[in-house]
């Protein structure tokens, strides 16, 4: 009995240092939301592959008709669509590992630096990705983890934050640029046999900004401009 009791006040001990150690974190919750992300992750695929292959067969038929101004515009949609697709299959592999490497994450108080890459993407990820909320969930569990201020500096972006640079760039809202767009819609067109003259939008797309409104880039001073006066007659009031 005491060697009982003695084993039993050992194993309680043990817990209560394991929750220490772990700061508060749930493996168990981490691990359900990270897994429930890659399933959702899975079903939005789907359906964006079905709207995109959609997408640049209208795209095609447009080139075909010689509609390329609409086409121009349309193309903008499609890569949105595919870098969407990109950056979730990032997100994907960063919850297969967080499930993979939860011993460790728990066990440690600081994020383990081969780690940090992946934790720190799914947080900045988490308000940028709507249409997957167990991310923000994600996010909130390494919040009680490791700090507001290192959830804070994922989503902000600080230097040395740790967030995947392609991550980033394929949840950028920046529009594509004209090389990008002219590409893609040269792929559409080989992948749906289009004899396609792209000379237009070649020129269309990749020409240099113009200057604003053609006016000149250098100031002058209006004290060194001269103005000649003009004549002027002053009418008399009646009297």
């Amino acid at each position: 009995m005491a060697a009982a009791s003695q084993a039993k006040a050992r194993w309680k001990r043990a817990m209560k240092l394991l929750s220490i150690f772990s700061f508060g974190f749930n493996s168990s919750k981490c691990k359900t939301m990270a897994k429930m992300t890659v399933a959702r992750i899975k079903l939005l695929r789907n359906k964006r592959q079905t709207v995109v292959r959609q997408m640049r067969r209208d795209i095609a038929l447009l080139l075909q008709s010689g509609q390329d101004a609409t086409a121009r515009i349309r193309v903008e949609h499609v890569i949105r669509e595919q870098n969407i697709m990109a950056a979730n299959e990032i997100l994907e592999l960063f919850c297969e590992l967080v499930v993979a490497r939860l011993t460790v994450i728990s066990k440690r108080r600081e994020c383990p630096a081969d780690l940090k890459e992946g934790i720190s993407s799914l947080i900045f990820a988490a308000p940028r990705c709507s249409d997957i909320p167990e991310l923000l969930a994600i996010r909130d569990i390494f919040e009680k983890k490791y700090g507001k201020d290192f959830v804070s500096a994922a989503t902000d972006l600080r230097p040395s934050c740790g967030v995947n640079r392609m991550l980033i760039d394929k949840l950028s809202v920046r529009p594509p640029s004209g090389e990008m767009k002219l590409k893609i819609m040269k792929e559409i067109a080989k992948e749906h046999q289009v004899e396609w003259d792209y000379s237009e939008s070649e020129t269309e797309l990749l020409k240099p900004p113009e200057e604003l409104l053609q006016g000149s880039n250098v100031f002058v001073s209006a004290s060194s401009v001269s103005v000649k006066p003009k004549d002027v007659q002053q009418s008399q009031p009646n009297r």
